[in-house]
């Protein structure tokens, strides 16, 4: 396709991880990728996609500290942006992306979806983090689901 045109070529599709962007611009020859939902609730790939393509190296995990702070941030912008009912329902999709396929997540996603004020996300989800930092100081998936099958769920 690359050869075809004399315009940029930017390859999107499924491009989940750093190994999957480096091939696909390996077998494209694209100039580039765009990433689109693998991108909810992670927006740390895009470094790691860099990082990789720059040096054909896999950055460690995320460290939880700075994951919590990233996400504590975000809600604060959605619930400036949605104000406080509508930026509820719209940060439980957004925590979850978060925290989706995280080691002992999946009971705090239950009771997250039922939260009904802004304090108590809040609340809950320092608490997570919290809890989950005093067990790893990076992001620990689940053994049964890599990263990429967790995002893709």
């Amino acid at each position: 396709m690359k050869t075809l045109v004399k315009i940029p070529v930017i390859a999107n599709g499924d491009i989940t991880t750093p190994e999957k962007a480096r091939h696909v611009l390996d077998v494209t020859g694209a100039d580039g990728v765009m990433i689109g939902r693998a991108a909810q609730g992670r927006p740390w790939l895009f470094r790691e996609i860099e990082h990789y393509l720059k040096t054909g190296e896999k950055m460690a995990p995320a460290p939880v500290a700075e994951i919590h702070a990233i996400l504590m941030a975000h809600l604060v912008d959605l619930y400036d942006f949605y104000g406080l009912d509508t930026g509820v329902k719209v940060a439980r999709k957004h925590i979850s992306w978060y925290t989706k396929g995280l080691i002992g997540s999946a009971a705090f996603r239950k009771v997250m979806n039922t939260l009904p004020t802004v304090e108590l996300q809040r609340q809950a989800v320092d608490e997570f983090f919290l809890r989950y930092a005093e067990e790893h100081e990076h992001l620990q998936y689940e053994e049964n689901k890599t990263q990429e099958e967790a995002l893709a769920a």
